[in-house]
């Protein structure tokens, strides 16, 4: 079934499964999706028992508390009626060799493993907090040498007092971030520790440091004999009722730095441990002889042991020391490739340099491992030519540690810097530089299934559950096969070669009727064989990160990463889901509708919701299909890009359906479908017509495989209030007209989305193409222009003609002068 979260932890048990489950009294109804989200209290010690309360939902068909790491003694395990499924007690004993440190349990069910939660085991006696303790003035008064388990609250901070003598060594250390306590939001506990002296001043403090993550430690050589006060709060004075705390107080050392910081598989180093406030100190650590995703180290000294590790990194390369002084080129220390180069940057003005030998066009590979050991350095790696020219470089690559690849321009002796991006420098600036060739390497982590939820392998008996899994490729292409180890008969993992080249691969776990209800460990491993050089080998472990404290803007503030997969086999379930493998390909630029069955118990009749766990390359499917109450079948849409890949994928639909109080997760079988190139391609020609006009669409037909009988055509996509009719044709047809009638109303303007549907029958089924794309344009019709009739001129009427002036003799114009003149002169 589908999870939400999962950690993945190395499952070697000092006692088996079957000898620590005890039988408890459990109600016969499924209780699905089991859930913790607390558990109380957060540790213990060595040598101790501790009665431990999980808190939760659907816990009241637990069986069983699994842990992870050897250590652990896990006896009556109980589910109080009373509780009603929201509490499972325990009792835990820490044998004597149990690793101190983190230890992941979950509770295991008739129906699945809850969530990761951590139980810490540490080596002094554990008291509880015990309010008031929130003044100065009123503290707890505690023993020195002890881990306190306490809560803060809103605004809350808690005080303890211890007594001390001069020149002792006082450490404090808490365990906030770290026991992982599920949370979103920005309110998540971020510690804050200080040890003051009784007139309250601060004599060490911390908040986060790279060691302990956002959890703190403060450490001082005890400057007079006295009681001293120990202050924990939340950094931003929030708190909350999950923000839990185990606060260690003791002698214990502390250092910060190591170097080397390490080494070969089984190798006994020879460590130098920096940071300590007692001084420098040197003891031999011996790595384990497999390597370890995270391997640390707990220093002693007289008898008292550091509760967070120093983490130390495994490689098979072997380790060069620098030596000092190194801070110039002409001083550098001299190493080999392959190597790796271990050093610290003890002050600001600290650099190093190393130098290696190289022939022309060489390549090699420079990894900065500091944070990754818990190192505070923000590293710098600067390559440089023997006249000091720099010729490559990086800052944050592996964020935020450096790498870069450097090939070389010419035969000689090239030098790499390591510094600190802001200048800084102390004993904790520790580093490791792994130098090798350009190798194939390769990274395999599992897929969420929904934003930041991880899946859990729970398979029922007789059913299927599958995975994705994100192959990281470098140096290297081609198929990479699955193996999973440690699995009883009755339960095979299954990885099909049809996705084995490519960047993300389906991984399913069968499991038969009749394997018994348990949780069994798979390590599985990921293995490249080179094709051209089958001595070349190169596997991965798959690996699960789980976010467990998710911050602000969603950043990721704790998460963990496993190499080991718990697969835990469940009470079978009263459904099955199966896919009726398609007859016929579906085609580049088709769809088809892809049949699911499903298989009821009877009185089951819940609807159970299915989709395609991984689409064939460019093929996508609708996310939102569920076969309803009562039915047996459903019809999952697919739609293939006009691009997608031609080949056979293995598919599987992933069914969900309410059992009982919860949701179970079931897969189907694989199935293989095919996608096909397209049997035929269209060319349109580009019609326009008149509103209430008919006109025809001719369509050129090239046939690029030839089928059997008719195959339906259907024209797609015209505007409203236009029509045409459905055509056939055949394997022989060149040419297809479609007649087309449109109305006064068809819309005006060009429609660029026609496109033919053609069903070519096939095996009895039916292989749907898509091809277009045509376009048609409507206009309006043209104005109809009416020619006006001739109009007769009208009859000009004549006018009179004005009558012509008299012509006057010579003795009357003198006449009518004389006149004038008399006038004037009147």
């Amino acid at each position: 079934m589908m999870g939400r979260n999962s950690y993945f932890c190395q499952l070697v048990r000092s006692l088996s499964i079957a000898s620590i489950a005890l039988t408890i009294s459990i109600q016969s109804a499924f209780a699905t999706d089991p859930d913790v989200s607390r558990i109380l209290p957060y540790g213990g010690q060595v040598g101790q028992q501790v009665e431990v309360t999980f808190s939760g939902n659907r816990l009241e068909d637990a069986v069983e508390i699994v842990a992870f790491k050897s250590g652990l003694e896990i006896t009556e395990v109980t589910a109080p009626e009373d509780k009603k499924g929201r509490e499972v007690k325990a009792k835990i004993k820490v044998l004597d060799d149990c690793d101190l440190g983190p230890h992941r349990l979950r509770v295991r069910t008739k129906s699945g493993l809850s969530e990761v939660v951590t139980f810490f085991v540490g080596t002094l006696p554990v008291v509880e907090e015990k309010e008031p303790n929130t003044e100065f003035t009123a503290p707890q008064a505690i023993e020195n040498k002890v881990t306190v388990h306490g809560r803060i609250d809103n605004e809350d901070v808690d005080y303890f007092t211890v007594t001390a003598n001069k020149g002792e060594r006082l450490s404090v250390e808490v365990e906030g971030l770290r026991l992982g306590t599920e949370f979103a939001g920005s309110n998540f506990f971020d510690p804050y520790i200080a040890i003051l002296n009784e007139s309250r001043f601060e004599l060490a403090a911390c908040d986060d440091h790279a060691l302990t993550y956002q959890d703190g430690f403060a450490s001082l050589i005890v400057p007079e004999d006295g009681t001293y006060y120990i202050e924990i709060r939340d950094a931003s004075y929030g708190g909350h009722g999950a923000a839990y705390y185990r606060l260690h107080i003791g002698d214990f050392p502390r250092p910060t730095g190591t170097v080397p910081s390490g080494g070969q598989p089984g190798e006994t180093l020879n460590v130098k441990f920096y940071g300590d406030v007692a001084g420098e100190f040197e003891q031999q650590v011996t790595l384990p002889t497999q390597k370890e995703l995270k391997f640390g180290y707990h220093p002693v000294q007289n008898g008292s042991v550091a509760q967070t590790h120093n983490r130390f990194w495994i490689s098979s390369l072997p380790n060069v020391i620098e030596v000092e002084p190194n801070e110039q080129r002409e001083q550098a220390t001299l190493i080999s490739i392959p190597s790796a180069a271990n050093g610290i940057l003890l002050s600001n003005e600290d650099v190093d340099y190393f130098k290696m030998e190289m022939k022309k066009d060489q390549q090699v590979d420079l990894d900065v491992v500091a944070r990754r050991v818990r190192s505070s350095i923000d590293s710098v790696i600067n390559v440089y030519n023997d006249k000091g020219g720099r010729l490559a470089g990086d800052d944050d690559r592996k964020r935020p540690d450096s790498w870069v690849r450097f090939k070389a321009p010419a035969d000689g002796t090239y030098y790499f810097q390591v510094t600190d991006q802001l200048g800084n420098g102390g004993p904790d600036f520790h580093y490791r530089v792994e130098v090798t060739p350009v190798e194939p390497a390769m990274e395999i982590t599992t897929n969420d299934i929904s934003r930041y939820v991880q899946p859990d392998v729970e398979v029922p008996q007789g059913r299927r559950f599958a995975i994705l899994a994100s192959i990281k490729r470098e140096n290297f292409g081609g198929a990479v096969q699955f193996i999973a180890d440690n699995l009883p008969a009755g339960i095979r993992l299954e990885s099909p070669e049809s996705w084995s080249s490519t960047g993300v691969v389906p991984l399913m776990f069968h499991v038969d009727e009749n394997v018994e209800l348990d949780s069994y460990l798979a390590s599985v491993v990921g293995k490249w064989t080179n094709p051209n050089n089958d001595k070349q080998v190169l596997t991965a472990p798959l690996k699960q990160e789980l976010l467990q404290v998710r911050g602000q803007n969603n950043d990721y503030v704790w998460v963990e990463n496993f190499d080991v997969m718990p697969v835990t086999v469940t009470e079978k379930v009263p459904f099955d889901v199966q896919i009726i493998e398609p007859k016929v390909p579906i085609v580049r630029g088709g769809v088809m509708n892809l049949k699911v069955v499903a298989q009821r118990d009877e009185g089951f009749d819940e609807e159970i919701r299915v989709l395609v766990l991984q689409n064939a390359p460019g093929v996508n499917s609708s996310r939102s299909v569920k076969i309803e109450k009562g039915q047996t079948e459903a019809l999952i849409p697919l739609n293939a890009a006009g691009n997608a890949a031609i080949q056979e994928s293995a598919i599987c639909v992933t069914a969900t359906a309410r059992v009982g109080n919860g949701n179970i997760t079931i897969n189907s079988p694989f199935t293989m479908l095919r996608v096909a190139e397209k049997y035929m391609n269209l060319k349109y020609n580009t019609i326009a017509v008149e509103q209430g006009s008919p006109v025809d669409l001719p369509i050129e037909i090239e046939n690029l495989t030839a089928f059997e009988g008719p195959a339906k055509v259907k024209l797609i996509g015209l505007p409203n209030k236009t029509t045409t009719v459905e055509k056939e044709i055949t394997k022989e047809t060149t040419q297809l007209v479609f007649p087309i009638t449109t109305e006064a109303e068809s819309p005006v303007g060009e429609h660029k989305n026609l496109f033919c549907q053609i069903t070519v029958i096939e095996n009895g089924e039916e292989i749907v193409h898509n091809i277009g794309t045509g376009r048609m344009r409507i206009n309006k019709p043209a104005p109809v222009i009416v020619a006006k009739p001739k109009e007769e001129p009208k009859p000009v009427e004549k006018k009179p003609e004005a009558p012509k002036p008299k012509v006057l003799s010579r003795i009357e114009q003198l006449r009518l002068q004389q006149e004038a003149l008399r006038n004037q002169a009147n």
